[in-house]
């Protein structure tokens, strides 16, 4: 049952977030799905711009067609709406732009995914305009079509004067989850001005993460400000991904704790880079940072080479100074740094090998998002153990040749030349092996002075722990969340280093137990990790509350006048089978390029035909040149109000020379021909999908070569399935596959 907001208690703090009040907004927004194009995104649009309206700000909606080039999937076009309303500044050095996005997926009602940012940015918007003016102007975006290639992003950068690109700063709110902290993971250029402004309320935050997700091929909003010059901060919220994209991101499953996180460290950012002298921003250098408990560190990345190259040599002079007093043995150091790697390699092994094997007993987990199901803590916690008893039994092994300081020192001539490495490749990630290296250094050197038997000791061994346990804890505890189960052998590799780090101070105590009980110890802690992960797929079932993913789409052949009910799933639910039937088909691309066929085919049953969208591809001129011909096509939803209207030529008999979208933008030129969709399993290689169509569809000037008939097909995407036609409820214990249900096509093939 929710609790319904309080309006006397969101006004007892006129200029505090109130995750109050952003709740009702994501109620009022978030009833059903509203992807781009749909009705219900029209009615999202409306509520943003009235509640800025009731706030005093004057919005202004920017409708364009938006053009993306691509060469190995369909070329990519919409049309897009933004709105933009600004607070003014008294006396703007430059501009803090807020950013989220309007629409959802398909497949959702985007409660959280976007609706915790647009939410967030409206009352963040009226605390704004309660409180006292701010210096710089904030400008409050929201997008339009970031689901679908962050059309809206595009657009704006696009139309962004390249003169103030220096002078504004971006924090753009996003959620790949529905709970948990919030996470700042990326930031642009001159990193040390934006992240200072996270110091009063510190969210979730790491430069690691900010260097390894632009390894990833993943975009948001922000991507594409980053690209175009600009620099700011780009937060998150990651937890409960299992919902994420599907029909349980709805208002019930918002977390409150998260809103309120998100609101808070959004507000207090954009207060500190309101305040800003912004036109220094450029001049700022980048950074590397990272949590401390409650607060955020940061020092120059410029300082991240030296502290690496000296932390190797401070390992190296203790290791040197360990010798000379006699406290250290080469041959038994050396043993204990060549087998370092075992337990981590041991730990990334028993992850993925876990992961097998909850797979076999819940199929069901390979079908949520990120490979990360609803209930995982206790699977998370069994794995922990499984990589403590590994490091342990390691400990165990290295002990019957070197002490404990030899085992300290060669544990930590890893941690030292990985700092030095990454220092090179990924400067924001070499802190995490930095400090742990060098306070192990020091350490080292301390306890050399000390006798072997003295418990100082063991104390003094014990240096590098402490930034074990406050770098590499936080570290694991979001590695977890953010690459799911079935990448949990990173998070275990990372845990395993910290183990060892607080493990081998107590080598020499480990020795003088019998083998026979420290293997007994190892084997135990074995045994309870291992049970209880059993535990968590034992108990990990699938309810009402913890809906399993499936996969049903709908699909027609306009030509033939034959539908067809269609899912991937490999395991079908009964459900599914009742309208597809048991019969695997792989030739439907043939006429529906978005029904690719995964191994072993698609389920396929006849459907009964529903009304919806039709595609219709009219010819308005036509014209040959020597080998060539252009063809003016209108392409336009014949009925119904399509999310998709996407167009396919048919490259085995016609050669696509180039296109061109009208109304696209000027610089956009013209999208390449040939071959883009090489991998497709029908000849239909070549395609342009358009999102968010108008009503009079879009208008297509297609050049080919050859003197055949040129084949096209074209295609309508609606959101959801034609319940009309459907007998059956999708029970309460089911739930819409992210990328593979609740969705429907309508093809038809023209010759010209």
């Amino acid at each position: 049952m929710r609790v319904t907001p309080d309006p006397v208690a969101a006004d007892a703090a006129p200029t505090a977030f109130s995750a109050l009040r952003a709740e009702e907004h994501i109620e009022r927004m978030a009833r059903s799905g509203h992807a781009s194009g749909s009705p219900q995104a029209a009615e999202v649009r409306s509520y943003v711009t009235d509640r800025l309206t009731s706030l005093g700000l004057t919005s202004e909606q920017r409708e364009s067609t938006e053009v993306l080039p691509r060469r190995t999937a369909s070329h990519l076009a919409g049309r897009v709406h933004n709105i933009i309303a600004t607070i003014s500044g008294r006396s703007s050095t430059g501009r803090v732009m807020l950013v989220a996005h309007t629409d959802s997926v398909v497949t959702g009602p985007g409660a959280s995914d976007d609706g915790l940012g647009v939410a967030s940015l409206l009352e963040i918007a009226r605390v704004l305009k309660q409180g006292a003016q701010p210096r710089n102007d904030v400008v409050l975006l929201f997008t339009d079509a970031e689901e679908i290639g962050q059309l809206g992003a595009r657009a704006f950068v696009r139309d962004l004067p390249k003169a103030d690109r220096g002078r504004d700063v971006v924090v753009n709110l996003d959620a790949r989850g529905t709970s948990g902290r919030v996470v700042m993971f990326e930031t642009g250029a001159h990193s040390s001005a934006v992240v200072a402004a996270l110091s009063d309320t510190p969210p979730v935050a790491t430069s690691l993460s900010d260097e390894v997700y632009r390894l990833l091929p993943h975009e948001t909003d922000f991507t594409h400000f980053r690209d175009a010059g600009l620099t700011g901060l780009n937060f998150a919220v990651i937890g409960g991904s299992a919902r994420y994209h599907g029909p349980e991101d709805d208002i019930d499953h918002v977390d409150p704790g998260s809103l309120q996180d998100m609101g808070d460290t959004a507000l207090s950012a954009t207060r500190d880079l309101a305040a800003m002298d912004l036109k220094r921003v450029a001049e700022a250098p980048e950074a590397t940072w990272f949590n401390v408990g409650p607060l955020i560190v940061r020092y120059p990345l410029g300082a991240v080479l030296p502290l690496a190259v000296a932390t190797l040599a401070a390992l190296a002079a203790s290791v040197w100074y360990a010798r000379r007093r006699q406290a250290l043995r080469v041959r038994p150091a050396a043993f204990a740094a060549l087998t370092f790697p075992l337990p981590l390699v041991a730990a990334a092994a028993l992850g993925w090998a876990a992961w097998q094997v909850l797979l076999l007993v819940r199929p069901s987990y390979g079908l949520f998002h990120g490979g990360d199901p609803y209930r995982t803590g206790t699977a998370v916690a069994g794995l922990l153990l499984l990589t403590a008893a590994v490091t342990w039994l390691w400990i165990a092994w290295a002990g019957k040749r070197a002490t404990a300081l030899e085992t300290t020192a060669g544990a930590l001539v890893w941690p030292a030349l990985v700092s030095l490495l990454s220092a090179v490749l990924l400067p924001g990630a070499a802190y995490v092996f930095t400090w742990i290296a060098l306070g192990g250094a020091a350490g080292v050197a301390v306890a050399a002075r000390l006798a072997e038997r003295v418990p100082w000791r063991t104390v003094a061994l014990a240096a590098p722990a402490l930034p074990a346990v406050v770098l590499m804890v936080p570290l694991v505890a979001l590695l977890f969340p953010a690459l799911g189960l079935a990448s949990a052998a990173v998070p275990l590799a990372l845990a395993a280093v910290a183990a060892a780090v607080l493990l081998s101070p107590l080598t020499d105590a480990v020795r003088a137990v019998r083998l026979r009980h420290t293997l007994a110890i190892g084997l135990a802690a074995a045994l309870v990790g291992a049970t209880l992960v059993g535990v968590n797929a034992a108990i990990d079932g699938t309810d009402a509350e913890h809906p399993r993913p499936i996969s049903l789409m709908y699909a027609m052949d306009v030509d033939q006048k034959r539908a067809y009910w269609v899912s991937e799933d490999a395991d079908p639910d009964p459900w599914v089978t009742h309208y597809t039937g048991g019969r695997r088909d792989t030739g439907l691309e043939a006429w529906s390029p978005a029904l690719a066929a995964p191994p072993g085919g698609l389920l396929a049953g006849e459907a009964p035909i529903a009304p919806g969208s039709r595609p219709a591809v009219r010819t308005l001129s036509d014209r040959r040149t020597g080998d060539t011909r252009t063809l003016r096509l209108s392409v336009r939803p014949e009925s119904g109000t399509p999310v998709l209207l996407a167009l396919y030529v048919d490259t085995s008999v016609t050669e696509v020379v180039g296109a061109k979208v009208t109304g696209g933008p000027a610089d956009a030129g013209s999208l390449s021909g040939g071959v883009n969709r090489p991998h497709a399993g029908s000849p239909w290689k070549w395609g342009l999908v358009f999102a968010a169509p108008p009503v009079e569809g879009y208008q297509l000037t297609l050049t080919v070569r050859g003197d055949k008939p040129v084949r096209l097909l074209a295609m309508t995407e609606d959101a959801g399935l034609p319940e009309q036609v459907m007998d059956r409820p999708r029970p309460a214990e089911l739930t819409w596959d992210a990328d593979a249900a609740g969705m429907s096509f309508a093809s038809r093939t023209y010759t010209l």
